[in-house]
């Protein structure tokens, strides 16, 4: 579960340049153990959904919320993770935001198949991903690319000692529709956690400068900033 207050810089919606909040819920279930032994393989379905509102508008208009569902199998290969996924995409415009300017609805409804792969650098986590949308409601191109670094310091590695970790990470991303132009996201902060290091939350700063990461303004560009509480349930 995440929350962010931002403000864009660069605002890809009609509101314009201005402060939003954000809200986002999501889970992977483990299914089903399929392997054992050397390489063992998991099943997980998962799903998640964010919605965005204008805090300018007196009304606190959603703009808009993004949803998927995959299913996604897990191998451990050597000091790699992989994963094989296919997921649905859809996005859906805020009746408040169509109300206040009016125009046409984006139909984004894509079913997309990928496939990733991790592995832990010391205490940085890279992870590598390229996907394929085959199935659209929209002609636009099917592939993407993404990168990311995770840094998780070491329990104890600021203020406060105990289980609170230092966090830094860096997204990068790009979609064939674009051109491939390539979305920077990042975030900084603090994740605290209980002794299992399972559950726990973290207060964190966050970015992104690029493509709109809202589907319904997936060819406009946006920039933000702000800051970002983050659930571990």
């Amino acid at each position: 579960m995440v929350g962010r207050v931002i403000y864009l810089s660069r605002g890809e919606s009609r509101f314009g340049p201005e402060w939003e909040g954000e809200a986002g819920l999501g889970e992977i279930w483990p299914l089903l153990a399929l392997g054992r032994g050397g390489t063992p393989l998991t099943l997980h379905l998962g799903a998640e959904v964010y919605g965005r509102f204008s805090l300018g508008d007196a009304a606190s208009a959603m703009i808009s919320n993004d949803w998927h569902v995959n299913l996604v199998l897990t191998a451990e290969v050597n000091r790699w993770r992989l994963g094989l996924e296919g997921y649905h995409e859809s996005s859906h415009l805020g009746d408040e935001y169509h109300d206040r300017f009016p125009g046409p609805r984006v139909n984004w409804s894509r079913e997309i198949v990928g496939f990733w792969a991790q592995r832990n650098l010391g205490l940085v986590k890279m992870s590598l991903n390229a996907s394929y949308a085959a199935i659209q409601a929209l002609d636009l191109g099917p592939g993407a690319v993404a990168l990311g670094l995770d840094y998780l310091g070491k329990p104890g590695s600021v203020i406060g000692g105990g289980n609170a970790r230092a966090v830094l990470a860096l997204h990068a991303d790009a979609q064939e529709y674009t051109d491939w132009e390539v979305t920077l996201a990042g975030r900084a902060g603090i994740r605290f956690s209980d002794p299992t290091r399972r559950r726990g939350f973290a207060l964190l700063l966050t970015f992104l400068d690029g493509m709109s990461p809202q589907r319904q303004f997936f060819l406009e560009k946006s920039r933000y900033y702000g800051l970002e509480v983050r659930f571990d349930l």
